[in-house]
């Protein structure tokens, strides 16, 4: 499923696509990107049929460049303020990541700062992939 939602910033160019998108891993330079699954239970609701509504949550990471400039900074969280706005509109237009049986994505924070150093910064903002799952079905 991961693979898939990073496909999905490419593909719909939510990432520049001159920035790197890891999994699991954001280095220390700027600009850098990376997915990371936070762990939660993925069952949202249970039916009678053994189907069941799930979700998949995520953050996005970044590694930017900080300090006293306050363009930078200002472009950094501008940055995260276009992310939700595209993530909403792209929700409601249909726009989503090809996942089978997929109901939405959206954002599930406005983004942060998580920790800033004298010259990068590592901004981070929630985010959940809605699905509807049949008994016995895969959805990797």
């Amino acid at each position: 499923m991961i693979e898939k939602i990073r496909q999905y910033f490419i593909d719909n160019n939510i990432i520049p696509e001159d920035f790197r998108i890891n999994v699991d891993f954001l280095g220390e330079q700027p600009t850098e990107f990376a997915l990371e699954p936070i762990a939660v239970n993925p069952i949202l609701e249970n039916y009678i049929t053994g189907d069941s509504l799930r979700q998949f949550q995520f953050q996005l990471l970044s590694c930017n460049a900080y300090g006293a400039e306050v363009l930078q900074n200002m472009a950094n969280s501008t940055f995260y303020e276009d992310l939700y706005a595209t993530i909403e509109d792209n929700n409601k237009k249909g726009i989503l990541p090809k996942i089978e049986g997929i109901e939405s994505i959206e954002c599930l924070n406005n983004g942060a700062i998580l920790s800033a150093e004298t010259q990068t910064a590592r901004y981070s903002i929630q985010m959940r992939v809605t699905y509807y799952k049949e008994k016995g079905e895969f959805n990797g």
